[in-house]
C-alpha cells in the first residue's frame, strides 16, 4: 500500500506532461512583451537608429534661409564747409536662400555610425537572450519549489505516520521510548523541511512575478522539449562563432574602431563644399529701391596647424583600435571556452538526471521492503527514519537535477545565439528595430 502511494504521488509531481506551449511558452511571451530591461533596450536602440539618421545628413546640401532688416541713423554730418547736413535715416532688408554641399566627407562616421546599428541589434538580443534565460529559469524554479513543497508535505505526512505507529507500538511494550524520541525527532525535522520548502516557494514565485509579469497560480510540468539543439561539441562551437551576440558586439566594435581611425585621418585632408546663394535686397531709402544677386562659391580647405590637436586625435583613435582587436581576440577565447563548458554541463546534466532516475528507484524500494520488514518486526525504527531520509534526499536531488537539465538546454541555446523569440516561435509579434521608419537606410 505504502509502496503503490510513493509511486502514485511521484508520477503526480514529476511526470505530468502538457503541451510546452501552454504555460512556458505563455510565461516567455509575457516576459518578451513586458519586461522593463528588454523594453528599455529596445528604446535605446531607436535612439541609436536616429544617430545613423543624423550622420547620413552630411551626404546631403544643407539648406538656409536668412532675413535681416537693418536701421542707420546719420546724425550731424556736415558738408565741406561745415556745414550740418539734414540727419538721414537708411532701411535695408535681405532676403538669402543659401545650399551648402560638403563634398567626400563623413563616409568613414557613417560607416561607424551604421556599425554602431549593428552593435545594438546585437546588444538587443543579448538582452533578450538573458531575459528570456531568467524567464526559464524563474519558471523551472517555481515548478521545482513545487515539487519540493510536495515531497516534503509527503515526508511529512509518512514521519507522523511513523509517530503514531510507534507510539502504539511503545504502548505495547514493542519499542523502547528510546525509538519513539527518534520518531518524534525525526517529525520536528520533517516539519522544519517543509517550512522552508514554503518559504523557497514564497522567493521563486516573487521572483516569477519579477521577471514575467504576473503571479504563477496554476504553472504546470513542462513537457520534454525538442528544441533543436546542436548533436556535438563541434556544431555548439559552429554555432557559437557565427551567431553568439556578446561575441559579434566585440567583432563590431573591433570594425568600429577601424573607421573612427580612418575618421581620425580625415582631419588632415583638405575639405572641400560648394555652395550657391541668392538674395534679395531692399533698400527703402534710395532710389534703387530693389537688388537681386547670386553668388556660387567653390572652397577647399587646407587644414595647417592645429595645436597638435588633430594628430593626437589620430594617436587617440590608433590605441582604441589596436584594444578594440585584442578584446576580440580574448572575447573569441571566452566565448570558446563559455560554449565548451556550457555543452559539457548539458551532457553532465543529462547523465545525472538517468543516474538520479535511478537512485529515486532504489530509494523506493528499498523504503518499501525496510517498511515491510518493520512491520514484520526484523526491523527498528532508525531503519526506517534512516530508509526514509535517503528516499527523501533521493527524491530533491531528482527535482534540482530535473530542473537543472531543463535550465542547461537554455544555456546551450543561449550560448549559440538562438534563445530568442524568432527561434522559439513564440506567438507574438516579433519586436524588430529594422521596422523602424529609418529602413530604407539599410
Amino acid at each position: 500500500m505504502i509502496k503503490k502511494i510513493i509511486i502514485l504521488k511521484f508520477i503526480y509531481f514529476s511526470l505530468i506532461s502538457v503541451s510546452f506551449c501552454d504555460d512556458l511558452y505563455q510565461s516567455l511571451i509575457s516576459t518578451y512583451i513586458n519586461n522593463k530591461e528588454l523594453n528599455s533596450q529596445r528604446e535605446k536602440t531607436k535612439a541609436v537608429d536616429e544617430t545613423l539618421i543624423q550622420s547620413y545628413s552630411i551626404l546631403k546640401p544643407s539648406i538656409t534661409g536668412k532675413i535681416t532688416q537693418s536701421d542707420y541713423l546719420n546724425e550731424n554730418q556736415k558738408d565741406g564747409s561745415g556745414s550740418t547736413i539734414v540727419d538721414s535715416n537708411l532701411q535695408t532688408k535681405k532676403k538669402s536662400i543659401k545650399v551648402e554641399q560638403k563634398i567626400l566627407q563623413g563616409i568613414p562616421s557613417i560607416l561607424a555610425s551604421k556599425t554602431d546599428v549593428k552593435i545594438t541589434r546585437n546588444q538587443l538580443k543579448q538582452v533578450e537572450q538573458n531575459v528570456l534565460l531568467k524567464a526559464v529559469t524563474a519558471y523551472t524554479s517555481v515548478l521545482a519549489s513545487k515539487k519540493k513543497l510536495n515531497v516534503t508535505q509527503d515526508n511529512l505526512n509518512l514521519a507522523d505516520r511513523q509517530v503514531e505507529l510507534d507510539k502504539s507500538r511503545y504502548e505495547r511494550g514493542a519499542i523502547k521510548l528510546s525509538d519513539l524520541a527518534q520518531s518524534e525527532s525525526s517529525l520536528a525535522d520533517a516539519k522544519a523541511k517543509f517550512i522552508r520548502a514554503e518559504n523557497n516557494l514564497a522567493v521563486n514565485e516573487k521572483d516569477f512575478e519579477n521577471i514575467i509579469g504576473f503571479f504563477p497560480k496554476n504553472i504546470r510540468e513542462i513537457d520534454r522539449l525538442d528544441l533543436n539543439l546542436p548533436s556535438n561539441l563541434s556544431e555548439t562551437l559552429s554555432l557559437t562563432s557565427s551567431n553568439n551576440p556578446e561575441l559579434l558586439i566585440a567583432k563590431l566594435n573591433f570594425e568600429k574602431s577601424k573607421y573612427l581611425l580612418k575618421g581620425a585621418a580625415e582631419k588632415f585632408a583638405p575639405k572641400a563644399s560648394v555652395s550657391f546663394e541668392v538674395s534679395e535686397n531692399e533698400d527703402v531709402s534710395s532710389a534703387i529701391s530693389e537688388r537681386d544677386q547670386s553668388q556660387f562659391e567653390a572652397k577647399v580647405e587646407f587644414p595647417l596647424y592645429s595645436g597638435g590637436k588633430n594628430y593626437s586625435f589620430y594617436k587617440e583613435k590608433k590605441a582604441l583600435f589596436v584594444s578594440s582587436e585584442l578584446d576580440y581576440q580574448d572575447k573569441q577565447n571566452e566565448i570558446k571556452k563559455d560554449a565548451t563548458n556550457v555543452w559539457s554541463e548539458h551532457l553532465l546534466k543529462k547523465s545525472e538526471l538517468d543516474l538520479a532516475k535511478a537512485q529515486l528507484q532504489a530509494a523506493e524500494i528499498a523504503y518499501e521492503g525496510i517498511i515491510q520488514e518493520y512491520e514484520n518486526g526484523s526491523r527498528d525504527t532508525l531503519d526506517v527514519l534512516n530508509s526514509r531520509s535517503l528516499l527523501l534526499v533521493a527524491r530533491l536531488n531528482f527535482t534540482d537535477i530535473e530542473r537543472d537539465e531543463i535550465v542547461s538546454r537554455f544555456k546551450l541555446l543561449k550560448v549559440t545565439g538562438n534563445l530568442t523569440s524568432l527561434y522559439l516561435k513564440l506567438e507574438t509579434k516579433q519586436i524588430n528595430p529594422k521596422t523602424n521608419w529609418i529602413r530604407h537606410i539599410f
